[in-house]
């Protein structure tokens, strides 16, 4: 595991990656209470009941989030090319970035008033 971890560029992007998808799961965990039954989570759907999840499916885009980081750490340290490497650790950093992004706005959209 350490010869893996030395592999990766950017620790500093993983560890906020990390702090990023973490803080988005407490926050979920703490703005629950305050949602409704069901959420507004499948914007590509059409206009109505489609787009609706239970609020329990609001816990997948940050689990999602967390995949990608892991299997992008893991693709890093086996790849040899340097700037694919932190390639796919900035990526998992902006998708963290646009869930949290996704979370805060359907919270506020619908949630904490």
């Amino acid at each position: 595991m350490r010869i893996i971890w030395e592999k990766i560029p950017f620790k500093n992007a993983v560890y906020l990656t990390l702090g990023i998808n973490l803080l988005v799961l407490v926050f979920i965990l703490f703005a629950n209470r305050n949602l409704p039954p069901e959420i507004p989570l499948f914007y590509g759907n059409a206009v109505g009941e489609a787009q609706l999840a239970l609020t329990g499916w609001f816990f997948v885009a940050p689990g999602t989030s967390l995949l990608v980081l892991i299997l992008n750490t893991i693709l890093s340290s086996i790849i040899k090319d340097s700037f694919l490497k932190k390639m796919l650790i900035l990526s998992a950093l902006f998708v963290s970035i646009l869930v949290a992004i996704t979370v805060f706005k359907i919270v506020f959209l619908v949630g904490l008033h």
